[in-house]
């Protein structure tokens, strides 16, 4: 598999578990509402995926560029789309 196929999709995988943390801060599952902590999760999620990648395909992937787009904006539209779907209809 290419290297791009393998970043994007541990990327997707992790925003997947970002939005149902961000969902669940966002409705109160967790004993409390949120919704600044679970945009500050996704975030903090973003980051070590972001690392654990760096440490895995870093010699690989060279520049910012193929970070934010391998890795950052999938991320974000997939945490953001079904964070907002997940939190519509949940």
């Amino acid at each position: 598999m290419d290297t791009t196929v393998k970043v994007v999709s541990i990327h997707l995988v992790a925003a997947i578990v970002a939005a149902l943390i961000s969902v669940s801060f966002s409705l109160g599952w967790l004993g409390f509402k949120n919704e600044a902590l679970a945009f500050v999760a996704g975030l903090i999620i973003l980051y070590v995926i972001g690392q654990v990648c760096q440490n895995l395909f870093g010699e690989e992937i060279k520049g910012f560029s193929a970070w934010l787009w391998d890795g950052i904006l999938p991320f974000a539209f997939c945490w953001f789309i079904l964070w907002t779907i997940l939190f519509n209809y949940l």
